[in-house]
């Protein structure tokens, strides 16, 4: 797999994604801004893409205390192509971003944002060795934050 800063053809290529209920919640439906997201090839092909820092975050989140400063930490988020989402690589596609970001800026700990439905996103994290620290709601949705140590 290879890393590369998003392109505004890809931005236009992922904001278009259409995951399947109850996954549509992700859907950008051609909206959003994907300034300072990275993407993910492999073998040619579009796996994902992935943020850090606020980009990362949901705002919601900040009034619940659900992001406190805190020295180390990386906020990321990721997104998977729906075309390989649910085939059984999502470990290795998360693994890949941790391995990156792991050499490229030494974190002591990841911290990601996942609504509560997302079962599949869940496990896979857990599995991870991501652990919930939080949880906050927006509207009609409730979010989990995660936190994976790395010291």
């Amino acid at each position: 797999m290879e890393i590369r800063p998003i392109s505004e053809q890809e931005a236009k290529e992922i904001k278009d994604w259409a995951y399947p209920p109850p996954y549509d919640f992700y859907n950008m439906n051609g909206e959003g801004e994907l300034h300072g997201y990275e993407v993910i090839y492999e073998n040619g092909h579009l796996v994902g893409f992935f943020c850090t820092g606020e980009e990362a975050r949901v705002p919601a989140g900040y009034g619940a205390g659900a992001y406190p400063e805190e020295e180390g930490i990386i906020d990321i988020g990721l997104g998977m192509n729906p075309e390989r989402a649910d085939r059984g690589g999502g470990m290795a596609f998360l693994s890949f971003i941790l391995d990156h970001l792991r050499t490229t800026r030494s974190p002591a700990s990841f911290r990601l944002t996942v609504a509560d439905f997302n079962e599949r996103a869940i496990r896979l994290y857990r599995k991870a060795g991501f652990r919930e620290s939080g949880a906050f709601s927006r509207e009609n949705t409730r979010f989990l934050v995660m936190v994976k140590k790395e010291i």
